[in-house]
C-alpha cells in the first residue's frame, strides 16, 4: 500500500498565526486553492480509499482533492490536531515569547513539555494517530493499493517522525506547510517513508513526490 499523508490547506488561523488545535477552523480561500493545486498535481495517481481528520478544514482539503472521485472516504476522529485545550486561539509568537506561556515549552523546548491540565501531551497525541495507523490502517494492506489521509501540523508529526527518526525534542523541526505532502509505504505490516514534500507554505525546497523537485 501507499499513502499519501497530507496536511489540511491554509485556514485564515494560519494566517494570523493563531494556534487551532481542536478548534473547527474552516479552510479560507487560499486553502482551497492549495487543495486545487495538490488534486491537480495528484491527478494521475490512483486512489482507492480516504481518510481524513473529522474537522472541517481537513474533510474540506480531502473533498477537494477527491473531486471528481467515486472512492470510500472516512472522517476519522483519531486523526484529529493536538488538543491544546484553553489556550486555542493564542498567538503562536506570543506562546513563543512568553517562558511563563503553559504551552511555552510545547513549541521551544518539546522534549521537556509537560501538558497542563485540558491539553494533550505529545504521547496522547502519538497513541491516538498511530492507534489510527497499526488497527485502522494496517488491516487494510491487502484492501486497497493507495490511500490518502488528510490530517494536520502535528497529528501529521506524530506518525511522519518516528518513520524519519526525528526525536520528541526536535519535534517541529520537520517544516509543514499547508498541503504538505508525505509518500508511505506500507508492506508486510511495516511503514517506510518514502518521500516529502514540505508543502506550499514552505520555504524550503520541496522533494517532489512524483519524481521532480519544485
Amino acid at each position: 500500500m501507499i499513502i499519501y499523508l497530507v496536511r489540511h490547506g491554509e485556514t485564515d488561523w494560519n494566517r494570523a498565526g493563531r494556534l487551532q488545535g481542536q478548534t473547527d477552523i474552516e479552510l479560507n480561500e487560499r486553502g482551497r486553492e492549495q487543495a486545487g493545486k495538490l488534486r491537480e498535481k495528484l491527478a494521475g495517481i490512483e486512489l482507492d480509499a480516504a481518510f481524513s481528520s473529522s474537522l472541517k478544514r481537513a474533510k474540506e482539503t480531502r473533498q477537494i482533492i477527491l473531486e471528481g472521485r467515486d472512492i470510500p472516504a472516512w472522517d476519522e476522529p483519531l486523526l484529529k490536531e493536538m488538543n491544546f485545550g484553553q489556550w486555542e486561539g493564542d498567538m503562536l509568537k506570543e506562546i513563543r515569547a512568553d517562558a511563563a506561556h503553559p504551552l511555552h515549552d510545547l513549541f521551544e523546548q518539546p522534549g521537556r513539555y509537560a501538558a497542563p491540565p485540558s491539553a494533550e501531551s505529545f504521547e496522547e497525541l502519538s497513541r491516538r494517530t498511530w492507534e489510527f495507523m497499526n488497527e485502522r490502517l494496517r488491516p487494510l494492506e491487502a484492501v486497497y493499493g493507495s490511500v490518502l489521509i488528510v490530517a494536520h501540523g502535528g497529528a501529521g508529526r506524530s506518525i511522519l517522525n518516528p518513520l524519519s527518526g526525528v526525536l520528541a525534542e526536535r519535534f517541529w523541526e520537520k517544516p509543514m506547510g499547508n498541503c504538505a505532502v508525505a509518500r508511505i509505504a506500507l508492506e508486510d505490516g511495516v511503514f517506510r517513508l518514502l518521500d516529502y514534500d514540505p508543502g506550499m507554505a514552505s520555504s524550503s525546497k520541496k522533494i517532489g513526490i512524483l519524481g521532480e523537485e519544485e
